[in-house]
This record gives structure tokens, C-alpha cells and sequence, in this order.
């Protein structure tokens, strides 16, 4: 039972590999940290957020219904958005 503590670096690397692979801006680079793949995705899921929101601002802008600035952007919001996959 020993061998999930052995398994824990190398999952880590892989789920960082996974990251690093969808990132544009990381996705051709040799190498990178993994506190390099972190910050990179904290800033573009920020970017994907702030893109997500302009687009239901000019959606709601054009159908008339409260804009999503006026929602709080807290994490059950973004996990509701995630769940529509």
C-alpha cells in the first residue's frame, strides 16, 4: 500500500505535462517550472473567464437581460459553466 506515496511525484509531473500541453504560450516551450505552468494557468483561466464574460455581456447587451458583471463570479458560477460540457 506503500507504493501511492511512491506514485505521488510522478502523477504530479504528469497532470503538470497535461497542463503544460494545453497552454498556448507553454505548448512549444522545452521546458518550464512547475511554478512557470501554475501561474500560466491561473492567468489563462483569468483570460478565459474575462472572455466568457464579454461575450455574455454583448449576448445579454443584445437580448436584454442582466449582464454576468452583475453575477458574482464565485466558484459555483464557474462550476456551473463547467458542467455544461
Amino acid at each position: 500500500m506503500g507504493s501511492t506515496k511512491n506514485n505521488k511525484p510522478s502523477l504530479t509531473k504528469i497532470e503538470l505535462k497535461k497542463l503544460k500541453s494545453i497552454l498556448p504560450t507553454l505548448k512549444q516551450k522545452p521546458t518550464s517550472t512547475p511554478i512557470e505552468i501554475v501561474l500560466e494557468t491561473i492567468r489563462y483561466i483569468r483570460q478565459l473567464e474575462d472572455q466568457l464574460i464579454d461575450r455574455f455581456q454583448v449576448d445579454t447587451s443584445l437580448s436584454g437581460r442582466t449582464s454576468l458583471s452583475d453575477m458574482s463570479t464565485d466558484s459555483s458560477l464557474l462550476q456551473d459553466i463547467s458542467n455544461t460540457d
